[in-house]
């Protein structure tokens, strides 16, 4: 999959540009969605501690298993593995922007 995604960005600069556009949207909305909601979490003592440990734990969980999957999937022969490794970033913050967004739903709603 990650060879025919490679692929696919070689056959011209648009289709790379638009894996790098999604890559930046996914972090810019992503950044966007934990700033606010930690806004709406509050000053920070021991309830909101706990709930940006567990949002960092989740986070620090998906970038080890997002980097195992970079690890074993991207070849070295891939051209774009740079792409890839920040889509794979991207996939962290969104998962955390994620269960940040659940968090609040089931603590504070």
């Amino acid at each position: 999959m990650i060879e025919v995604l490679n692929n696919w960005m070689l056959e011209s600069s648009q289709n790379f540009n638009m894996i790098v556009g999604l890559t930046m949207v996914m972090y810019v909305g992503s950044i966007a969605v934990l700033i606010f909601i930690g806004k709406k979490f509050g000053r920070p003592d021991e309830r909101t501690n706990t709930i940006y440990f567990k949002i960092t734990s989740c986070m620090f969980m998906t970038q080890l298993i997002m980097n195992s999957i970079f690890i074993s999937l991207v070849d070295r022969d891939i051209d774009y593995f740079r792409q890839f490794f920040l889509l794979f970033q991207g996939i962290v913050f969104v998962v955390g922007a994620i269960y940040s967004y659940s968090l609040y739903k089931k603590d504070f709603k």
